[in-house]
């Protein structure tokens, strides 16, 4: 089954075929930020659980967002989150978890600087631009 469903925050909880273990929190308030600001931009992939839960094998760093949302108090437990739901065995669960660590390709050099150039010339500042980005001010100073 692959269906598209809003799911209430308070229904998802990390499955532990989720393969990021590590790292899970670096920035996460940063991403709990833009979360709130834009919403969230890619879905959570899912697995039905007991007891009308479901597992988040794909998407565990927008739920630990989610999760900073609501214990700041910004969004409430029935918030909708857009999932995609699958009833893929523990090993598949992993497998698709990987790739969509793994499988990406990240921006090159060039393409940040020249979009972090395009943001200060809009007038935001370094640290600013750094908090929105997920980024250390050292970073941005870095590419630019």
């Amino acid at each position: 089954m692959t269906d598209f469903q809003m799911i209430p925050l308070a229904k998802l909880r990390l499955s532990e075929a989720n393969v990021r273990k590590n790292d899970t929190t670096m920035f996460i308030d940063e991403f709990a930020d833009n979360i709130a600001d834009k919403g969230i931009l890619q879905n959570l992939i899912v697995v039905p659980a007991k007891k009308g839960m479901f597992d988040v094998f794909a998407g565990g760093r927008r739920l630990r967002a989610l999760g900073v949302l609501l214990a700041r108090g910004t969004i409430a437990k029935d918030y909708p989150v857009p999932c995609r739901i699958f009833d893929p065995d523990a090993a598949e669960q992993s497998e698709i978890s990987l790739i969509e660590n793994v499988i990406r390709q990240n921006m090159t050099p060039t393409d940040e600087i020249r979009a972090f150039k395009y943001f200060i010339s809009e007038g935001s500042d370094l640290d600013a631009v750094a908090k929105r980005f997920g980024r250390t001010r050292r970073f941005i100073e870095g590419r630019l």
